[in-house]
């Protein structure tokens, strides 16, 4: 009993020794350079805490302009107006000034465990697009991390979005370009969060072994491996969600891969306006 009672111990102090070894390595995607935009794309917020805060810290400290868009302001428990204020507390921990957070209130995108509408989502999605003119897109691939159908119908949307972009019809946005970018013009990456198996997910650290091989592996832009700097700021930024502090999603926060290391797959491009003239 005195052995099972130490394991847990042991693969905390594990993880706090491996994560602070890590929070040492430097990654980042070549592409990235000073005065670039990111757009990040989640359905509830907390996503951008639990899934995707190494991905935002490594943008930002390399000089990228993070924007957030929040497609639900997460009310399933009538807490809506509480989950926007600590969202907005907990990108401030992440250095994501509410200048560059949106969060919409759409009847068509509420809460629950249940699809979104394509087309309500590129909606906002086209919106903020057109706004921001983002050098890079990022958000959840068909698995969703958690398979909650909102992060999926996302991914969904998000293809949607770039037949219709690449083909000039955008969602009711004006296309300016036609293909993946073609005849020379600018064109924003877009990235998706690899769902990971469940015995990777919920090994912590210890995963990002796993994934650091991986990275030594992948070869071309079409996957990264971003590892974070400081694995702590997944927790201060979580606890800022102080509303959706239950135990479990303590837990994962301590034990998720995606606290230490994000992969991104890149899936494609979307053709991008001149940037004269906008904000």
């Amino acid at each position: 009993w005195y052995t099972l009672a130490m394991f847990p111990v042991i693969i905390g102090l594990l993880a706090i020794f491996i994560a602070w070894r890590f929070r040492h390595v430097r990654s980042q995607l070549a592409s990235w350079g000073a005065g670039q935009r990111a757009l990040l794309v989640v359905a509830h917020p907390d996503d951008e805490s639990l899934f995707f805060s190494t991905y935002i810290n490594n943008a930002a400290r390399s000089g990228v302009e993070v924007h957030i868009l929040c497609l639900s302001t997460g009310n399933a428990s009538g807490l809506g107006q509480i989950r926007v204020a600590e969202m907005r507390q907990a990108c401030a921990a992440l250095k994501v000034p509410e200048s560059r957070l949106i969060i919409a209130d759409d009847p068509q995108l509420q809460d629950g465990f249940h699809p979104w509408s394509a087309d309500a989502i590129c909606k906002h999605l086209a919106a903020a697009f057109k706004l921001i003119q983002p050098d890079e897109l990022v958000t959840f691939d068909a698995g969703g991390v958690s398979g909650h159908p909102n992060h999926t119908s996302i991914y969904h949307a998000v293809r949607h979005f770039m037949t219709e972009m690449q083909s000039g019809q955008a969602c009711g946005c004006n296309g300016h370009s036609s293909g993946n970018g073609g005849g020379g013009g600018k064109r924003c990456r877009v990235y998706t969060l690899v769902t990971h198996q469940l015995l990777l997910k919920f090994t912590g650290p210890l995963g990002v072994l796993v994934l650091l091989g991986a990275s030594c592996l992948a070869s071309g832009p079409g996957s990264a491996v971003l590892f974070a700097r400081d694995p702590s700021l997944s927790f201060r930024a979580m606890i800022r969600h102080r509303s959706q502090l239950v135990w479990y999603r303590l837990l994962f926060v301590l034990f998720s891969t995606y606290t230490y290391a994000n992969q991104l797959d890149l899936i494609g491009y979307l053709p991008l306006a001149s940037r004269l003239g906008l904000p």
